[in-house]
Formats: structure tokens, C-alpha cells, sequence
């Protein structure tokens, strides 16, 4: 073979994978960078936009792709699929106070259409609603199908759950409906959980807003968080109640601990591995705890009352007074806004963290979330 020969088959060879390159580029979308959420992915193809939920499931890793379009009369034969959802959605049904909250957030509670736990939600506005009928309570347990599909909604939101109960909401899907899986909750950074907010807007067709409404909940976040590397200190703090024997803890990958690290708090479990709880026994809990300047998560177990904590007398933080739960909103039936907005609002819960731990940071802050506990032992 002639040197002429090869370098005109090198040539040709390069060519091809160099045009074999670009075509795969043009048929991939341009993908949107998230800046903490690793749950969710958006890319740009144009014509319509595919949003992959990345962890919809609890039990193993799977992926669900929807595509998202403005008119799909104009997407023809390109894009064949089943999950295709025609933005903004008009009528929605949730089974999650915070997916309420993001609709809250980007004004659209108009959305929303029915609900589970109505009894339970703290909007105020939400409850007004839901009073004069405009959203339909649901069943807290059970899968009301027929009253689903009496309204038919664009989309049903649920959240992250195991596969197997996808079978659940089959005959939704038969519907035309689509089921779409909120894995929010499986975030392991605050800011991660918010950023869920683009999927919301991208829903509604309201992109720019939701990119606002988080990069202005990034910047407060991270202020915040740099007073605090600032002083450089930590202060010791004892998280959570036992629950008889047993006392659960955040694990060091979770949010919670994230939380705690960037409102400079001394957490005795910060270095352990996994993003859910961990199930500690309570003697070991009460030794690592015991000299804590600060007891946060100070939920009270059901049917307690605040003299439980008396019986952790030799707490430091029960000896000061220093106990705090995360009681701040509650709603007459029992609402409880930090498991609602909290969610769309790090920035808040780390400013009460802050406040709690290090006062003098944040002079003017008052406590959103978090309240203290008022001892009365005998």
C-alpha cells in the first residue's frame, strides 16, 4: 500500500467519525446545568425540551424521560413517545404539601385542582381554595382513580416511590394522563431540593421565573453561609428525639447534615456515610449528646408533653434552656409549614439555624421555622 494510499485512507476514516460526531451532536439537546440538583435532568432540542427524572424510585436506579412541548402538532413523527406533556399544564393533581409550595412560589395555585392532606396543608390560601371547592380534597391512603379522572388533569404529581407502585396509577396512565414522579425529598443537598423549582416552571412554561426565584434563594443561601465560615466557631448541638429505645439521627451525606455544617454547628455524626437517617441506639445517642450547647429537631414524641425533656436533665442544652423544634408554623389542624415551604426556602431554615447558633450573625433575623421550647420542670 502506497504512503499516498494510507494517508488518503486516514483521511477518509477521520472524516467519517468527525461527521459521525457531529450528526450524534445535532441530535443531541443542549443540556441545562444544574447547579446542585442531581435528581432531575433538562436539555434543549429546540422544538421541545426532554426532562429526565434521574431517581424516581426509592428501591433501584431507573430513568423516565418526558417530552415537553409547547405544540405538539408540531413535533409530527420527530419525536415518538408516549410521556409527551404540552406545557403550560392547565390542570394539576398533587399528593405532596410541597409540591404546593412550588406552585405557591411561581403564583399558579390556580393549577391545582386536587390534593391529599388538604387538612394538613398551611397555605393559607391553599385552605381558602380547598373551602369554597376549588380544590378537591383526597383520600390520605387510597387512590381515588374515578374522582381523578372525573377531572381530568393534565398531570398527576406524586412522589418518589417504589417501582413497583407505579401499578397503582396504570389505569391514570390508560387515561392519557400523565404520572409524573417528584423525587425532591431524595435530594441530599438544601439547594438541591429547591432547585426542583425549574421543574415547576418548565411545567407551567414559566422558566424564567423559577430560574429567578432560586438563583435569588442561591445568593441569600450562600451569604449566609459565608458569615458563618467567616467566624470560623462551631457550637456542639444534640438533633432529634428517641423514639423509645431507638434515637434517629441525620446521616453525615444527608441534607440535614448539610444544614447543619453551613450553619457551623459541631454534629458528633457529621463524618458517618448515607443520605437518609441513621438508627442509633439511645444510649449511644445520649453520650455523644449529652454535652451539646444547643438541642435542635426537639420534636416532641406523640402524645408528650414539654416535661419530657426534664428527664434529660443532665443535657447541658436542657440545663440552659436551649431547645428548639421546628414548630414555628403550624396551622390550627396541625399544618406544619416546614415540611410545606421550608423546601423552596434553605435559605430561611438556615437562617433560623444560624440565629439559633450564632446570634450575633444575624441580628435582625427572627425565627421563621424553628421556635424554643418553654420548660416548665418540676
Amino acid at each position: 500500500m502506497s504512503k499516498t494510499f494510507k494517508n488518503i485512507l486516514l483521511f477518509s476514516v477521520i472524516t467519517f467519525f468527525a461527521c459521525k460526531r457531529n450528526t450524534e451532536n445535532n441530535q443531541n439537546g443542549k443540556s441545562i446545568a444544574n447547579q446542585y440538583a442531581k435528581g432531575f435532568l433538562i436539555e434543549d432540542f429546540g422544538d421541545y425540551k426532554m426532562l429526565s427524572l434521574l431517581q424516581p424510585y426509592t428501591d433501584h436506579q431507573d430513568t423516565i424521560r418526558f417530552v415537553i412541548t409547547k405544540d405538539k402538532e408540531k413535533l409530527g413523527a420527530k419525536v415518538a413517545s408516549s410521556r409527551l406533556i404540552q406545557v403550560p399544564i392547565k390542570k394539576m393533581v398533587s399528593t405532596s404539601t410541597t409540591h404546593i409550595a412550588l406552585l405557591e412560589a411561581l403564583g399558579s395555585l390556580d393549577v391545582l385542582k386536587a390534593s391529599n392532606s388538604l387538612d394538613y396543608v398551611y397555605s393559607e390560601k391553599v385552605r381558602k381554595l380547598a373551602e369554597i371547592g376549588k380544590i378537591v380534597p383526597l383520600a390520605e391512603q387510597t387512590i381515588e382513580l374515578e374522582k381523578i379522572l372525573s377531572l381530568q388533569p393534565d398531570l398527576v404529581m406524586v412522589s418518589g416511590m417504589q417501582a413497583s407502585q407505579m401499578a397503582n396509577y396504570q389505569k391514570i396512565i390508560e387515561a392519557g394522563i400523565s404520572v409524573f414522579i417528584n423525587s425532591e425529598w431524595l435530594e441530599t443537598h438544601p439547594l438541591g431540593k429547591a432547585e426542583w423549582i425549574k421543574v415547576i416552571g418548565l411545567l407551567l412554561d414559566k422558566e424564567a421565573e423559577a430560574q429567578k426565584y432560586f438563583q435569588e434563594i442561591v445568593e441569600k443561601y450562600e451569604n449566609i453561609k459565608s458569615l458563618v465560615s467567616k467566624k470560623g466557631t462551631k457550637v456542639k448541638v444534640a438533633i432529634g428525639t428517641p423514639q423509645k429505645e431507638q434515637w434517629y439521627v441525620p446521616a453525615g451525606e444527608s441534607f440535614g447534615a448539610v444544614f447543619l455544617a453551613d450553619a457551623g454547628a459541631d454534629y458528633a455524626f457529621a463524618d458517618t456515610k448515607g443520605t437518609g437517617s441513621l438508627q442509633m441506639s439511645k444510649e449511644l445517642v445520649f453520650s455523644k449528646f449529652a454535652d451539646a450547647d444547643v438541642w435542635l429537631n426537639a420534636e416532641l414524641p406523640q402524645q408528650a408533653e414539654a416535661i419530657f425533656f426534664c428527664d434529660f436533665n443532665k443535657f447541658q442544652s436542657v440545663q440552659q434552656s436551649e431547645i428548639y423544634d421546628r414548630q414555628g408554623r403550624v396551622s390550627a389542624k396541625g399544618g406544619n409549614d416546614y415540611w410545606e415551604s421550608a423546601v423552596i426556602h434553605p435559605e430561611l431554615v438556615l437562617a433560623d439555624l444560624v440565629k439559633i447558633l450564632h446570634p450575633e450573625l444575624l441580628p435582625n433575623h427572627t425565627l421563621t421555622y424553628y421556635r424554643k421550647v418553654l420548660l416548665a420542670c418540676p
